[in-house]
């Protein structure tokens, strides 16, 4: 064969080969209509090809049309605008068919009704493609998604990839997309279509991470006539409230957690998720018992019943510390229930020691109840500092106005170990028993003390006074009144009871009763407690325990100052009408009007 005829056949076929590899502009009907018929009849998805149709053969047979819309005939899913392109198999192409093994969207704009896809039947859908060949890949690059029924949930920069290459395999799927400006990934997800519309358990696995999250499950899927899933699952955020406040998630306490992981065995349905034994770490602590989510309520409902050997409770009462400025007075910032009642929640908790700041509780038994505006809180029971304690706690918001409300009562507890641990100075020993309750409201935490409202009362016996020795002290005001005021401070004074009982009305308590008798000397308490100001005025009257009744008390101290900084110091004025040489100088009687005081009066 000659050169020549050589060098034209391989023109020739170069020729084919460029034509076979360059894409072909189609016109509108042909190649788009046959198209259209295929989606149709095999995925069930209307096709509107509104752009131009370009046909390759080479490297492989393939087809792209440009400003396509996608849509199921209910309208629960559309994808708009952007390219899509496709491989075709070689062998119905032969034979004049088009039949897609690869689809590409890009730069389309998707939109959904969350309630719509609902309420499309898969299982009939599967079904009726788990016979046919089928697309073995879905890619979706730089696209976005729009909900019609889920404004929060708009997705950006879609990337994602679906693929099935044959029914023997599971469906797997991957991708991210921007949601709040920040990344969530799909890092894994897979279940066999086939065995689900044929109304099989289907395995499937699933991992889902966002900016301070991550979500793992696998296990078993149904479809049918009701969805479920069963399985095993871990959910982890580095922080709640980070995670709230990003997402926009509503749960209870949200605004308040940190560290949170949730794992165990779990069942959901349409109606209900639950964990049957779960292990929950908050923070350093390690919850475990049952847990469950409703969806089938206005609002999800979460319930569950947990126990802990240690449980910091710190979190959830820390709103409280911010109750005062830093200069100490009451703060006049709203207070705002909303952050912490976004989702109903029904808890029973229990610990074997639990702590909230730098109380402790031992053997504790207590439920959390949340509600829209309103949180409820009560200890069944708990030991607290070798006593008991009960007691109750509630928050609701309406108009505007929080409503505070709190009682409890509490019993044989070592007053000097609680008052140390709250870090105050042990000047009281002795074991405690009394009750209280408190009743405020106002749109900030000055509000509520302004108007604040209770009663208390509390019995110290078999205790000391640790500072002050009021026998001595009495025996020096016997002796010299005037140096007894000099040297008053040191040793102790043991009781056998000391009372008080403390009446509050619009912020002031008042003293209505305070008794402390001990074997030599006995006092009495009268005075206010200023909660809007944070400071007492108290006066202590004491005598000796056999003083006759009605008598003035021998010594009188006053008690004042603020909550943080009391100073107790004795009255001047008592000490030196006790003095024989200073009494003249404070007269008992008054000059009548009009007649003169005399200048000096000897005795």
């Amino acid at each position: 064969m000659s050169r020549r005829v050589v060098f034209l056949i391989a023109l020739i076929s170069l020729a084919v080969l460029g034509t076979a590899a360059s894409p072909w502009t189609l016109p509108g009907g042909g190649l788009s209509a046959e198209l259209k018929e295929h989606v149709r009849s095999r995925y069930g998805l209307d096709l509107t090809v509104r752009g131009r149709s370009t046909f390759a053969v080479l490297p492989i047979p393939r087809v792209k049309f440009e400003n396509v819309a996608l849509e199921f005939p209910n309208g629960a899913l559309k994808a708009e605008g952007g390219i899509l392109r496709g491989e075709l198999r070689i062998l119905p192409l032969l034979f004049g068919r088009v039949d897609l093994s690869d689809f590409d969207l890009t730069e389309t704009r998707i939109t959904a009704s969350a309630q719509k896809l609902q309420a499309v039947k898969w299982t009939e859908i599967f079904k009726d493609r788990a016979t046919e060949t089928h697309a073995r890949r879905l890619v979706v690059t730089k696209s976005s998604v729009r909900w019609t029924d889920l404004k929060s949930a708009h997705l950006d920069d879609l990337n994602a990839i679906i693929r099935w290459v044959d029914p023997s395999e599971p469906m797997t799927m991957s991708g991210s997309a921007q949601w709040r400006d920040e990344v969530v990934s799909l890092e894994q997800a897979s279940f066999f279509p086939d065995l689900l519309a044929a109304n099989k358990i289907s395995p499937f696995s699933l991992t889902l991470s966002a900016p301070g999250a991550r979500l793992t499950a696998e296990g078993e899927a149904h479809l049918g006539d009701g969805p479920s899933l069963t399985g095993e699952s871990t959910i982890k955020t580095a922080s709640v409230r980070d995670f709230t406040r990003w997402s926009g998630m509503d749960l209870p306490f949200g605004s308040l957690l940190r560290a949170l992981s949730i794992s165990g065995d779990f069942s959901m349905d349409r109606r209900r998720l639950s964990w049957p034994a779960v292990s929950i770490a908050l923070g350093s602590d390690t919850l475990e018992g049952t847990l469950g989510v409703r969806f089938d309520t206005e609002r999800p409902v979460v319930t569950g019943t947990l126990a802990a050997d240690t449980l910091n409770l710190s979190d959830l009462f820390a709103p409280f510390n911010q109750t005062r400025t830093s200069s100490g007075a009451w703060s006049e910032e709203t207070i705002d229930l909303a952050g912490a009642t976004g989702a109903d929640l029904d808890l029973r908790l229990s610990a074997s020691s639990a702590s909230v700041g730098r109380l402790s509780l031992d053997d504790m038994a207590a439920s959390v109840l949340v509600q829209p505006g309103r949180i409820e809180a009560s200890i069944g029971r708990a030991d607290f500092y070798d006593g008991t304690l009960k007691g109750r706690l509630s928050l609701a918001a309406q108009d505007g106005l929080v409503d505070f409300k709190s009682q409890g009562t509490f019993s044989g507890v070592k007053i000097a170990t609680f008052l140390a641990a709250v870090g105050e100075p042990r000047w009281i020993t002795g074991r405690a028993q009394g009750q209280f309750s408190f009743d405020g409201e106002g749109r900030n935490p000055a509000d509520v003390i302004r108007q604040a409202a209770g009663r208390s009362s509390v019995e110290i016996t078999d205790g000391e006074l640790v500072g002050i020795n009021l026998e001595d002290a009495l025996r020096r005001v016997d002796k010299r009144p005037l140096l007894a005021s000099l040297n008053w401070k040191g040793g102790r004074t043991p009781f056998s009871k000391a009372e008080a009982q403390v009446m509050m009305r619009d912020g002031v308590g008042e003293i209505v009763e305070g008794k402390l008798k001990g074997p030599a000397v006995q006092a009495d308490l009268r005075g206010q407690v200023l909660m809007v100001d944070r400071t007492l005025q108290v006066t202590a009257g004491v005598a000796a325990v056999d003083a006759p009744a009605g008598q003035a008390p021998a010594l009188a101290f006053d008690v004042t100052g603020d909550w943080d900084n009391v100073a107790i110091s004795p009255q001047v004025r008592s000490l030196i009408e006790r003095s024989g040489a200073a009494k003249p100088l404070f007269p008992s009687q008054r000059v009548p009007a009009g007649e003169q005081r005399p200048q000096a009066t000897a005795q």
